[in-house]
Protein backbone atom coordinates (compact mmCIF):
# COMPACT_ATOMS: atom_id res chain seq x y z
CA UNK A 1 0.00 0.00 0.00
CA UNK A 2 1.27 3.50 -0.86
CA UNK A 3 1.56 5.66 2.28
CA UNK A 4 -0.63 8.75 2.52
CA UNK A 5 2.39 11.04 2.67
CA UNK A 6 3.95 9.48 -0.45
CA UNK A 7 3.23 12.48 -2.72
CA UNK A 8 4.70 14.88 -0.16
CA UNK A 9 7.80 12.75 0.34
CA UNK A 10 8.10 12.25 -3.40
CA UNK A 11 8.01 16.01 -4.08
CA UNK A 12 10.77 16.61 -1.57
CA UNK A 13 12.86 13.78 -3.02
CA UNK A 14 12.34 15.05 -6.55
CA UNK A 15 13.45 18.57 -5.63
CA UNK A 16 16.46 17.36 -3.69
CA UNK A 17 17.54 14.88 -6.36
CA UNK A 18 17.02 16.83 -9.58
CA UNK A 19 17.58 20.44 -8.54
CA UNK A 20 20.63 21.95 -10.27
CA UNK A 21 21.77 25.42 -9.24
CA UNK A 22 23.63 26.53 -12.35
CA UNK A 23 21.93 29.92 -12.48
CA UNK A 24 23.68 30.97 -9.28
CA UNK A 25 26.55 32.20 -11.48
CA UNK A 26 24.10 34.16 -13.66
CA UNK A 27 22.11 35.78 -10.84
CA UNK A 28 24.32 35.74 -7.72
CA UNK A 29 22.29 35.71 -4.50
CA UNK A 30 22.67 38.47 -1.93
CA UNK A 31 23.52 36.01 0.85
CA UNK A 32 26.66 36.51 2.87
CA UNK A 33 29.64 34.53 1.54
CA UNK A 34 32.66 33.61 3.61
CA UNK A 35 35.94 34.59 1.91
CA UNK A 36 39.41 33.65 3.06
CA UNK A 37 41.77 36.25 4.51
CA UNK A 38 44.19 35.62 1.62
CA UNK A 39 41.48 36.38 -0.95
CA UNK A 40 40.40 39.52 0.89
CA UNK A 41 43.98 40.74 1.03
CA UNK A 42 44.48 40.04 -2.67
CA UNK A 43 41.38 42.07 -3.58
CA UNK A 44 42.41 44.93 -1.30
CA UNK A 45 45.85 45.11 -2.93
CA UNK A 46 44.12 45.32 -6.32
CA UNK A 47 41.67 48.00 -5.19
CA UNK A 48 38.60 45.76 -5.55
CA UNK A 49 35.64 45.78 -3.15
CA UNK A 50 34.89 42.14 -2.31
CA UNK A 51 31.23 42.82 -1.49
CA UNK A 52 30.63 44.52 -4.85
CA UNK A 53 32.53 41.82 -6.75
CA UNK A 54 30.30 39.13 -5.23
CA UNK A 55 27.29 40.82 -6.84
CA UNK A 56 28.67 40.50 -10.38
CA UNK A 57 27.67 37.50 -12.52
CA UNK A 58 30.36 35.20 -13.87
CA UNK A 59 28.12 34.29 -16.82
CA UNK A 60 25.81 36.43 -18.94
CA UNK A 61 23.79 34.40 -21.48
CA UNK A 62 23.35 36.04 -24.85
CA UNK A 63 19.98 37.48 -25.83
CA UNK A 64 18.09 35.08 -28.11
CA UNK A 65 16.17 36.32 -31.16
CA UNK A 66 12.74 34.63 -31.22
CA UNK A 67 11.89 35.32 -34.87
CA UNK A 68 14.00 32.73 -36.70
CA UNK A 69 12.65 29.42 -38.10
CA UNK A 70 12.46 26.57 -35.59
CA UNK A 71 15.32 24.69 -37.24
CA UNK A 72 17.71 27.57 -36.40
CA UNK A 73 17.72 26.79 -32.65
CA UNK A 74 19.09 24.26 -30.24
CA UNK A 75 16.36 23.07 -27.87
CA UNK A 76 16.90 21.92 -24.27
CA UNK A 77 15.56 18.37 -24.25
CA UNK A 78 14.69 15.77 -21.63
CA UNK A 79 14.70 12.01 -22.24
CA UNK A 80 12.68 9.59 -20.09
CA UNK A 81 11.21 12.71 -18.50
CA UNK A 82 8.85 10.74 -16.28
CA UNK A 83 11.66 8.92 -14.42
CA UNK A 84 13.57 9.99 -11.34
CA UNK A 85 16.27 7.34 -11.59
CA UNK A 86 17.34 4.39 -13.74
CA UNK A 87 15.02 3.52 -16.61
CA UNK A 88 14.87 -0.12 -15.49
CA UNK A 89 13.93 0.38 -11.84
CA UNK A 90 13.09 4.07 -11.59
CA UNK A 91 10.05 5.74 -10.11
CA UNK A 92 7.77 7.73 -12.39
CA UNK A 93 5.82 10.87 -11.59
CA UNK A 94 3.99 13.64 -13.40
CA UNK A 95 5.88 16.05 -11.15
CA UNK A 96 9.04 15.27 -13.12
CA UNK A 97 7.44 17.18 -16.02
CA UNK A 98 6.58 20.09 -13.78
CA UNK A 99 10.19 20.23 -12.60
CA UNK A 100 12.01 20.03 -15.95
CA UNK A 101 9.63 22.53 -17.56
CA UNK A 102 10.22 24.93 -14.66
CA UNK A 103 13.93 24.63 -15.52
CA UNK A 104 13.10 25.54 -19.14
CA UNK A 105 13.36 22.14 -20.75
CA UNK A 106 11.43 22.75 -23.96
CA UNK A 107 11.25 19.19 -25.24
CA UNK A 108 9.89 16.38 -23.07
CA UNK A 109 9.13 12.74 -23.75
CA UNK A 110 5.95 10.78 -23.06
CA UNK A 111 6.28 7.00 -23.41
CA UNK A 112 2.63 5.92 -23.41
CA UNK A 113 1.34 2.34 -23.12
CA UNK A 114 -2.08 0.73 -22.76
CA UNK A 115 -3.02 -0.97 -19.50
CA UNK A 116 -6.11 -2.30 -17.76
CA UNK A 117 -6.42 1.13 -16.16
CA UNK A 118 -6.21 2.98 -19.45
CA UNK A 119 -3.21 4.81 -20.95
CA UNK A 120 -0.16 5.01 -18.69
CA UNK A 121 3.31 6.52 -18.98
CA UNK A 122 6.14 4.12 -18.21
CA UNK A 123 9.26 2.52 -19.65
CA UNK A 124 7.91 -0.61 -21.29
CA UNK A 125 8.94 -4.10 -20.16
CA UNK A 126 10.86 -2.88 -17.13
CA UNK A 127 10.17 -2.58 -13.41
CA UNK A 128 9.73 1.19 -13.66
CA UNK A 129 6.62 2.53 -11.99
CA UNK A 130 3.91 4.06 -14.13
CA UNK A 131 1.90 7.27 -13.96
CA UNK A 132 -1.48 7.98 -15.61
CA UNK A 133 -1.18 9.57 -19.05
CA UNK A 134 -3.83 12.11 -18.09
CA UNK A 135 -1.83 13.28 -15.07
CA UNK A 136 1.24 13.81 -17.24
CA UNK A 137 -0.70 15.83 -19.82
CA UNK A 138 -2.27 17.97 -17.09
CA UNK A 139 1.14 18.64 -15.53
CA UNK A 140 2.54 19.80 -18.88
CA UNK A 141 -0.45 22.04 -19.57
CA UNK A 142 -0.33 23.63 -16.12
CA UNK A 143 3.41 24.30 -16.38
CA UNK A 144 3.13 26.22 -19.67
CA UNK A 145 2.13 29.88 -19.58
CA UNK A 146 1.12 32.34 -22.29
CA UNK A 147 4.52 34.00 -22.77
CA UNK A 148 6.62 30.85 -22.40
CA UNK A 149 8.61 29.65 -25.38
CA UNK A 150 6.97 26.66 -27.09
CA UNK A 151 7.20 23.15 -25.70
CA UNK A 152 7.78 20.13 -27.93
CA UNK A 153 6.22 16.90 -26.66
CA UNK A 154 7.71 13.72 -28.09
CA UNK A 155 4.97 11.08 -27.95
CA UNK A 156 6.29 7.52 -28.11
CA UNK A 157 3.01 5.70 -28.69
CA UNK A 158 2.69 1.99 -27.88
CA UNK A 159 -1.10 2.12 -27.57
CA UNK A 160 -3.22 0.01 -29.95
CA UNK A 161 -4.95 2.05 -32.63
CA UNK A 162 -8.38 1.18 -31.21
CA UNK A 163 -7.58 3.15 -28.04
CA UNK A 164 -5.68 6.09 -29.54
CA UNK A 165 -8.80 8.23 -29.68
CA UNK A 166 -8.57 8.32 -25.88
CA UNK A 167 -5.08 9.81 -26.11
CA UNK A 168 -6.39 12.46 -28.47
CA UNK A 169 -9.30 13.32 -26.15
CA UNK A 170 -7.03 13.51 -23.10
CA UNK A 171 -4.48 15.79 -24.79
CA UNK A 172 -7.11 18.10 -26.21
CA UNK A 173 -8.85 18.26 -22.84
CA UNK A 174 -5.66 18.94 -20.87
CA UNK A 175 -4.04 21.38 -23.29
CA UNK A 176 -6.99 23.10 -24.97
CA UNK A 177 -5.91 25.88 -27.33
CA UNK A 178 -2.30 25.52 -26.19
CA UNK A 179 -2.04 22.50 -28.48
CA UNK A 180 -1.27 23.41 -32.10
CA UNK A 181 -3.72 21.38 -34.19
CA UNK A 182 -3.77 23.27 -37.48
CA UNK A 183 -1.77 25.85 -39.47
CA UNK A 184 -1.36 29.17 -37.70
CA UNK A 185 -3.17 31.88 -39.58
CA UNK A 186 -0.97 34.29 -41.50
CA UNK A 187 2.28 32.41 -40.83
CA UNK A 188 4.28 30.56 -43.48
CA UNK A 189 4.94 26.98 -42.39
CA UNK A 190 8.59 27.00 -43.41
CA UNK A 191 9.32 30.20 -41.48
CA UNK A 192 7.26 29.62 -38.36
CA UNK A 193 9.24 30.87 -35.34
CA UNK A 194 9.17 30.53 -31.55
CA UNK A 195 7.54 33.97 -31.36
CA UNK A 196 4.59 32.62 -33.36
CA UNK A 197 4.26 29.73 -30.92
CA UNK A 198 4.64 31.36 -27.50
CA UNK A 199 2.58 29.47 -24.95
CA UNK A 200 1.96 26.62 -27.41
CA UNK A 201 2.56 22.87 -27.41
CA UNK A 202 3.83 21.09 -30.52
CA UNK A 203 3.21 17.35 -30.53
CA UNK A 204 5.92 15.19 -32.07
CA UNK A 205 4.24 11.98 -33.12
CA UNK A 206 5.83 9.25 -35.21
CA UNK A 207 3.56 8.44 -38.13
CA UNK A 208 3.97 5.55 -40.58
CA UNK A 209 1.40 5.08 -43.36
CA UNK A 210 0.34 1.48 -44.03
CA UNK A 211 2.95 0.77 -46.69
CA UNK A 212 5.75 2.01 -44.46
CA UNK A 213 4.65 0.73 -41.07
CA UNK A 214 7.57 -1.67 -40.67
CA UNK A 215 10.07 0.11 -42.89
CA UNK A 216 12.29 3.15 -42.75
CA UNK A 217 10.28 5.85 -44.51
CA UNK A 218 11.21 7.38 -47.84
CA UNK A 219 12.44 10.59 -46.23
CA UNK A 220 14.80 8.72 -43.93
CA UNK A 221 15.98 6.52 -46.80
CA UNK A 222 16.73 9.63 -48.82
CA UNK A 223 18.79 10.99 -45.94
CA UNK A 224 20.76 7.75 -45.71
CA UNK A 225 21.30 7.61 -49.48
CA UNK A 226 22.55 11.19 -49.42
CA UNK A 227 24.98 10.63 -46.57
CA UNK A 228 26.21 7.06 -47.02
CA UNK A 229 27.90 4.97 -49.67
CA UNK A 230 28.79 1.30 -49.93
CA UNK A 231 29.62 -0.60 -46.79
CA UNK A 232 29.33 2.55 -44.71
CA UNK A 233 25.64 2.81 -45.62
CA UNK A 234 25.13 -0.85 -44.75
CA UNK A 235 26.62 -0.18 -41.32
CA UNK A 236 24.25 2.70 -40.66
CA UNK A 237 21.19 0.81 -41.89
CA UNK A 238 22.08 -2.13 -39.69
CA UNK A 239 22.35 0.15 -36.67
CA UNK A 240 19.01 1.78 -37.41
CA UNK A 241 17.21 -1.51 -37.84
CA UNK A 242 18.32 -2.78 -34.43
CA UNK A 243 15.33 -3.27 -32.14
CA UNK A 244 15.02 -4.02 -28.49
CA UNK A 245 14.17 -7.76 -28.34
CA UNK A 246 11.87 -7.06 -25.42
CA UNK A 247 9.59 -4.96 -27.59
CA UNK A 248 9.38 -7.54 -30.33
CA UNK A 249 7.27 -9.67 -28.00
CA UNK A 250 4.65 -7.00 -27.57
CA UNK A 251 1.56 -6.85 -29.76
CA UNK A 252 1.48 -3.07 -29.86
CA UNK A 253 5.15 -2.07 -29.98
CA UNK A 254 5.52 0.71 -32.57
CA UNK A 255 1.74 0.81 -32.86
CA UNK A 256 0.15 2.00 -36.05
CA UNK A 257 -0.84 5.64 -35.62
CA UNK A 258 -4.45 6.66 -36.17
CA UNK A 259 -5.05 9.62 -38.46
CA UNK A 260 -6.71 11.54 -35.62
CA UNK A 261 -3.52 11.25 -33.56
CA UNK A 262 -1.14 11.86 -36.46
CA UNK A 263 -3.02 15.05 -37.32
CA UNK A 264 -2.02 16.56 -33.98
CA UNK A 265 1.64 16.44 -35.02
CA UNK A 266 1.10 19.21 -37.51
CA UNK A 267 4.45 21.04 -37.46
CA UNK A 268 6.65 18.34 -35.93
CA UNK A 269 5.46 15.00 -37.26
CA UNK A 270 8.32 12.51 -37.05
CA UNK A 271 9.47 10.56 -40.12
CA UNK A 272 6.45 11.14 -42.35
CA UNK A 273 6.06 9.89 -45.90
CA UNK A 274 5.89 12.48 -48.68
CA UNK A 275 4.50 15.07 -49.09
CA UNK A 276 6.40 16.55 -46.15
CA UNK A 277 4.83 19.23 -43.96
CA UNK A 278 7.08 22.19 -43.06
CA UNK A 279 9.54 21.71 -40.20
CA UNK A 280 9.33 17.93 -40.44
CA UNK A 281 11.17 16.16 -37.64
CA UNK A 282 13.89 13.62 -38.43
CA UNK A 283 14.20 11.19 -35.52
CA UNK A 284 17.57 9.37 -35.35
CA UNK A 285 19.22 7.16 -32.76
CA UNK A 286 22.56 8.02 -31.20
CA UNK A 287 24.18 4.94 -32.77
CA UNK A 288 22.99 5.76 -36.27
CA UNK A 289 24.06 9.39 -36.26
CA UNK A 290 27.51 8.60 -34.86
CA UNK A 291 28.04 6.10 -37.66
CA UNK A 292 27.36 8.87 -40.18
CA UNK A 293 29.51 11.61 -38.62
CA UNK A 294 33.02 10.43 -39.62
CA UNK A 295 32.32 10.53 -43.36
CA UNK A 296 29.26 12.81 -43.73
CA UNK A 297 29.65 15.67 -41.25
CA UNK A 298 29.27 18.48 -43.80
CA UNK A 299 26.18 16.81 -45.30
CA UNK A 300 24.60 16.42 -41.85
CA UNK A 301 25.19 20.10 -41.12
CA UNK A 302 23.69 21.09 -44.46
CA UNK A 303 20.70 18.81 -43.87
CA UNK A 304 20.04 20.49 -40.51
CA UNK A 305 19.51 23.82 -42.30
CA UNK A 306 16.36 22.36 -43.84
CA UNK A 307 15.04 19.94 -41.20
CA UNK A 308 14.71 19.65 -37.45
CA UNK A 309 16.62 16.65 -36.14
CA UNK A 310 16.09 14.86 -32.84
CA UNK A 311 18.70 12.49 -31.40
CA UNK A 312 17.68 9.95 -28.79
CA UNK A 313 20.03 7.74 -26.70
CA UNK A 314 20.76 4.16 -27.65
CA UNK A 315 18.58 1.63 -25.85
CA UNK A 316 21.47 0.01 -23.99
CA UNK A 317 21.89 3.00 -21.67
CA UNK A 318 19.97 1.20 -18.93
CA UNK A 319 21.56 3.22 -16.12
CA UNK A 320 20.27 6.45 -17.68
CA UNK A 321 23.77 7.51 -18.70
CA UNK A 322 24.00 10.24 -21.32
CA UNK A 323 25.34 10.64 -24.81
CA UNK A 324 27.73 13.53 -25.56
CA UNK A 325 25.49 16.44 -26.61
CA UNK A 326 28.37 18.52 -27.98
CA UNK A 327 29.08 15.94 -30.70
CA UNK A 328 25.43 16.15 -31.72
CA UNK A 329 25.16 19.95 -31.62
CA UNK A 330 28.30 20.19 -33.72
CA UNK A 331 26.84 17.91 -36.40
CA UNK A 332 23.82 20.22 -36.63
CA UNK A 333 21.31 18.26 -34.54
CA UNK A 334 18.96 20.67 -32.81
CA UNK A 335 17.23 18.43 -30.26
CA UNK A 336 19.54 16.19 -28.21
CA UNK A 337 17.70 14.15 -25.60
CA UNK A 338 19.39 13.76 -22.22
CA UNK A 339 18.49 12.05 -18.97
CA UNK A 340 18.23 14.79 -16.38
CA UNK A 341 18.54 12.36 -13.48
CA UNK A 342 22.32 12.83 -13.23
CA UNK A 343 24.49 15.97 -13.29
CA UNK A 344 27.17 14.29 -15.38
CA UNK A 345 29.51 15.94 -17.90
CA UNK A 346 26.78 15.87 -20.57
CA UNK A 347 24.26 17.64 -18.35
CA UNK A 348 26.97 20.12 -17.34
CA UNK A 349 27.36 21.06 -21.01
CA UNK A 350 23.59 21.20 -21.44
CA UNK A 351 23.29 23.54 -18.46
CA UNK A 352 26.15 25.66 -19.79
CA UNK A 353 24.30 26.14 -23.09
CA UNK A 354 20.75 26.63 -21.79
CA UNK A 355 20.90 27.96 -18.20
CA UNK A 356 19.45 31.46 -18.00
CA UNK A 357 17.64 31.10 -21.34
CA UNK A 358 14.09 30.12 -22.28
CA UNK A 359 15.34 26.68 -23.38
CA UNK A 360 15.86 27.74 -27.01
CA UNK A 361 19.32 28.98 -28.08
CA UNK A 362 20.19 30.28 -31.53
CA UNK A 363 22.56 28.29 -33.64
CA UNK A 364 25.47 30.16 -35.18
CA UNK A 365 24.62 32.50 -38.03
CA UNK A 366 27.53 30.88 -39.84
CA UNK A 367 28.05 27.20 -40.52
CA UNK A 368 28.34 24.99 -37.47
CA UNK A 369 31.94 23.96 -36.95
CA UNK A 370 33.28 27.05 -38.78
CA UNK A 371 35.24 29.35 -36.48
CA UNK A 372 33.87 32.79 -35.74
CA UNK A 373 37.31 34.19 -34.92
CA UNK A 374 40.70 33.27 -33.51
CA UNK A 375 40.97 34.21 -29.85
CA UNK A 376 43.35 34.09 -26.93
CA UNK A 377 41.94 33.18 -23.53
CA UNK A 378 43.99 34.18 -20.51
CA UNK A 379 42.83 32.78 -17.19
CA UNK A 380 44.24 33.57 -13.75
CA UNK A 381 43.22 31.07 -11.07
CA UNK A 382 43.69 33.00 -7.83
CA UNK A 383 42.26 30.79 -5.11
CA UNK A 384 39.26 29.18 -3.46
CA UNK A 385 37.44 29.94 -0.21
CA UNK A 386 35.37 27.51 1.87
CA UNK A 387 36.06 24.38 -0.13
CA UNK A 388 33.99 22.15 2.13
CA UNK A 389 34.00 19.22 -0.30
CA UNK A 390 37.31 18.08 1.18
CA UNK A 391 37.35 15.58 4.04
CA UNK A 392 37.62 17.20 7.47
CA UNK A 393 40.56 16.64 9.84
CA UNK A 394 42.45 14.61 7.26
CA UNK A 395 46.20 14.47 7.77
CA UNK A 396 47.19 15.42 4.22
CA UNK A 397 45.12 16.42 1.18
CA UNK A 398 46.34 17.59 -2.23
CA UNK A 399 43.59 19.65 -3.97
CA UNK A 400 44.09 20.54 -7.64
CA UNK A 401 42.32 22.97 -9.96
CA UNK A 402 41.89 21.66 -13.51
CA UNK A 403 40.58 23.42 -16.62
CA UNK A 404 39.70 21.97 -20.01
CA UNK A 405 38.20 23.23 -23.27
CA UNK A 406 35.40 21.58 -25.24
CA UNK A 407 35.73 20.55 -27.96
CA UNK A 408 39.20 19.47 -26.95
CA UNK A 409 41.99 21.34 -28.67
CA UNK A 410 45.67 20.41 -28.55
CA UNK A 411 47.51 21.62 -25.44
CA UNK A 412 44.38 23.06 -23.89
CA UNK A 413 44.20 21.13 -20.67
CA UNK A 414 45.62 22.87 -17.61
CA UNK A 415 46.24 21.73 -14.04
CA UNK A 416 47.41 23.74 -11.08
CA UNK A 417 50.17 22.66 -8.76
CA UNK A 418 49.27 20.42 -5.83
CA UNK A 419 48.72 22.33 -2.63
CA UNK A 420 48.96 20.58 0.70
CA UNK A 421 46.03 21.02 3.07
CA UNK A 422 46.06 19.86 6.68
CA UNK A 423 43.32 19.83 9.27
CA UNK A 424 40.53 21.26 7.13
CA UNK A 425 38.18 23.25 9.37
CA UNK A 426 34.39 23.11 9.47
CA UNK A 427 34.36 26.21 7.21
CA UNK A 428 36.21 24.28 4.50
CA UNK A 429 39.66 24.64 2.99
CA UNK A 430 41.09 27.98 1.81
CA UNK A 431 43.61 27.48 -0.99
CA UNK A 432 45.70 29.94 -3.00
CA UNK A 433 47.01 28.70 -6.36
CA UNK A 434 47.91 31.95 -8.17
CA UNK A 435 48.13 29.96 -11.40
CA UNK A 436 47.77 31.25 -14.95
CA UNK A 437 47.38 29.81 -18.43
CA UNK A 438 46.85 31.09 -21.97
CA UNK A 439 45.11 29.29 -24.81
CA UNK A 440 44.75 30.24 -28.44
CA UNK A 441 42.11 28.62 -30.59
CA UNK A 442 39.47 29.07 -33.25
CA UNK A 443 36.30 30.03 -31.41
CA UNK A 444 32.70 29.41 -32.39
CA UNK A 445 29.56 29.62 -30.26
CA UNK A 446 29.91 25.98 -29.24
CA UNK A 447 33.20 26.37 -27.38
CA UNK A 448 33.00 25.56 -23.65
CA UNK A 449 35.38 25.55 -20.72
CA UNK A 450 35.10 23.49 -17.56
CA UNK A 451 36.85 24.17 -14.24
CA UNK A 452 37.07 21.34 -11.74
CA UNK A 453 38.44 20.99 -8.24
CA UNK A 454 40.05 17.59 -7.84
CA UNK A 455 41.54 15.69 -4.96
CA UNK A 456 44.91 14.35 -6.08
CA UNK A 457 45.28 10.70 -5.11
CA UNK A 458 48.76 9.79 -6.27
CA UNK A 459 48.72 6.76 -8.56
CA UNK A 460 44.93 6.44 -8.27
CA UNK A 461 42.52 8.41 -10.39
CA UNK A 462 41.89 11.92 -9.09
CA UNK A 463 38.59 12.37 -7.27
CA UNK A 464 36.29 15.04 -8.71
CA UNK A 465 34.86 17.33 -6.06
CA UNK A 466 33.48 20.55 -7.55
CA UNK A 467 32.72 21.84 -11.04
CA UNK A 468 31.95 24.92 -13.13
CA UNK A 469 31.08 24.76 -16.84
CA UNK A 470 30.29 27.64 -19.20
CA UNK A 471 30.14 28.60 -22.84
CA UNK A 472 33.13 30.75 -23.70
CA UNK A 473 31.06 33.49 -25.33
CA UNK A 474 28.98 33.82 -22.13
CA UNK A 475 31.93 34.32 -19.76
CA UNK A 476 32.31 37.72 -18.14
CA UNK A 477 35.81 39.14 -18.24
CA UNK A 478 38.09 40.51 -15.51
CA UNK A 479 37.93 39.36 -11.88
CA UNK A 480 34.94 37.23 -10.97
CA UNK A 481 33.85 34.91 -8.19
CA UNK A 482 32.64 31.53 -9.46
CA UNK A 483 30.21 29.63 -7.26
CA UNK A 484 31.28 26.00 -7.56
CA UNK A 485 28.77 23.16 -7.73
CA UNK A 486 28.97 19.66 -6.33
CA UNK A 487 28.71 16.67 -8.64
CA UNK A 488 24.95 16.59 -8.06
CA UNK A 489 24.62 20.23 -9.12
CA UNK A 490 24.24 21.88 -5.71
CA UNK A 491 25.97 25.07 -4.58
CA UNK A 492 28.38 24.18 -1.80
CA UNK A 493 29.37 27.61 -0.49
CA UNK A 494 32.77 27.38 -2.20
CA UNK A 495 33.85 30.35 -4.34
CA UNK A 496 36.76 30.39 -6.78
CA UNK A 497 38.33 33.76 -7.61
CA UNK A 498 39.39 33.93 -11.27
CA UNK A 499 40.24 36.50 -13.92
CA UNK A 500 39.19 35.85 -17.53
CA UNK A 501 40.58 37.87 -20.44
CA UNK A 502 39.45 37.11 -23.99
CA UNK A 503 41.00 38.94 -26.91
CA UNK A 504 40.86 38.55 -30.65
CA UNK A 505 44.00 37.68 -32.56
Amino acid sequence: MIPKDFDKNWSAELSAHLSVETTINICPPGDAVRLSLEILNFLERNGVDAHELLKLPAIRPQVVDDTRPLRDYFVSSSHNTYLLAWQVLGRASSECYTYVLSKNARCVEIDVWWSSKGPIVTHGHTLSRSVPFKAVCEAIGEALHDEDWPVLVSLECHVPIAHQYELVDIMKGAWGNKLVQEPLEGVGGDTISPRDLKGKILLMVEYYPDTYLHEVTADFKALYNELCTGSECDEVSELHDETDPLFEKDDHAHAKIADSLADLGFYTRKLPSPPHPPNVMINISESSILAMVPHSLSELIEHSRQRLRRIYPRGTRLSSSNLDPLKQWRNGSQIVCLNWQNFDSSMQLNEALFAGTAGWVERSSRSIGVSERKVKLTCDIIGISSCNALPKRTHRILPVCSCGAFPFFANQDWRSEHVKCKDVSEDGADIMWNGCFEWEFEEDNLTFIRLRILRHRGLSRDEQLLVFCARLCDLQQDLRFIRLLSLDGKYTGATLLVRFTISGI
